[in-house]
């Protein structure tokens, strides 16, 4: 995976405070917090890039009380990873390293707020796409790109003991039937299943995709990563984008929504529209009654998509006829909502850049506060606030001596 994801910082701000014995080094000592500390309190929590200042551009684990004002930077705040993607699941974020064995280290805040490592390094799989499962485990993926090696191991990681819990391995050419091989964009948790977005690929390096033209997801079951069937629809063309891990949410009513952008595979774009779809999770098919032509209502294509709360969106739409995959195009943010097929474009946040793999985004539990990182044009990094109510955002704090940001989470203590 080449991804995501998520976040201590320095007391710049008013609201924010000193990270004061926890410096800039390698190792800043793993804790052993048993069942975890109990304040009441929490930070917010960012995966950064270092600008390399000093020749040193590294990865930096960093948190922050309040991100609303204020300035966070790496310097006496945080801990350097050799981790690339990262997801918070049981209190604890987990960094699993982009390489072979995919190395998974644990973190935690300690009782004065302090992030640490925690536990052990555990070797896993070269990921190349996860998801939480239940409130104490996540699923990922292996990454294979060959057809004439074209297995894959879906391995299932428990939060809690940190140790892995099972494996699976599934033959990607097998999945699509069309003499291709699936290229997942990211794993959902739905009920008793696992919902895995994938794009075809030929698996031979200079060949491009025959298939842009559909949508496919493929149907695992949650206990044993056992492979069921393929979702498929043609009113729009592939969900997701790779390392994005977004294009699918089940919402509280238990519907399912899929997107696309249409903005195609390797330069080769999709006929069909940006578009969203419903699926009942029920039954595993899609819901021929549901479309959400987003493109003809707006003018615009899809981007990336983040569930707040009660089948609404925080999305990002192109602003342009340029399109990205990973990364690219010019890009703004709407608020979506899929059961009553609106379009609410959020004020108070300038055109910018889209960062790559997914959106930087944090909502809160009541999913009336979202958090969004963008880069200006003048390179500098911010977070902004956005009422998701109102629809409405206003520029945060800003990253200072950082390059990039890759995930933003929330950790308590």
């Amino acid at each position: 995976m080449k991804i995501t994801l998520h976040s201590s910082m320095a007391a710049l701000g008013a609201a924010m405070m000193l990270l004061g014995s926890c410096s800039k080094s390698k190792d800043s000592g793993t804790i052993d917090l048993g069942n975890g500390t109990n304040t009441g309190k929490s930070k917010y929590v960012f995966v950064v890039f270092s600008d390399g200042s000093g020749g040193e551009a590294s990865r930096y684990i960093i948190s922050a009380d309040d991100i609303k004002s204020g300035e966070i930077s790496v310097k006496n705040n945080g801990v350097e990873t050799n981790a690339y993607s990262f997801l918070a699941q049981n209190n604890t974020l987990f960094g699993i390293t982009y390489a072979d064995q995919g190395p998974t280290q644990p973190y935690k805040l300690d009782e004065t707020g302090v992030l640490r490592k925690y536990g052990n390094q555990v070797n896993t799989e070269f990921t190349g796409a996860y998801t939480k499962i239940g409130t104490e485990a996540y699923v990922g993926i292996s990454v294979a790109r060959s057809l004439e090696s074209p297995v894959a191991t879906l391995y299932k990681f428990d939060a809690k003991k940190l140790m892995l819990a099972g494996r699976n391995s599934v033959n990607l050419a097998k999945i699509t039937g069309n003499g291709e091989m699936a290229n997942f964009n990211g794993l959902f948790e739905v009920n008793d299943k696992i919902y895995m977005p994938f794009n075809c690929s030929p698996g031979v390096t200079g060949q491009v995709t025959k298939y842009v033209d559909s949508t496919w997801i493929a149907v695992f079951n949650k206990a044993d990563m056992a492979y069921q069937k393929v979702i498929r629809d043609g009113r729009m063309g592939p969900i997701g984008n790779w390392f994005g891990m977004q294009g699918v949410q089940q919402i509280e009513n238990g519907d399912v929504y899929a997107w696309s952008t249409s903005a195609g595979i390797t330069g080769k774009p999709s006929t069909k529209p940006s578009a969203i779809i419903k699926i009942n999770a029920t039954t595993d098919q899609v819901d021929p009654s549901y479309y959400f032509d987003v493109q003809a209502k707006t003018g615009k294509k899809i981007a990336r998509g983040t569930h707040i709360k009660n089948g609404k969106f925080l999305m990002s739409f192109y602003q342009t006829e340029v399109t990205g995959g990973v990364s690219g195009g010019i890009v703004n943010l709407a608020i979506v909502d899929v059961i009553n097929k609106s379009v609410t474009n959020v004020t108070g946040i300038p055109n910018h850049a889209q960062m790559p793999y997914e959106n930087k985004t944090f909502i809160e539990e009541d999913g009336k506060t979202a958090y969004y990182v963008l880069k200006d044009d003048s390179k500098v990094l911010y977070s902004y606030t956005i009422d998701t109510e109102k629809a409405t955002a206003t520029r945060g704090v800003k990253f200072t001596g950082i390059q990039d940001v890759t995930s933003i989470s929330k950790l308590k203590y």
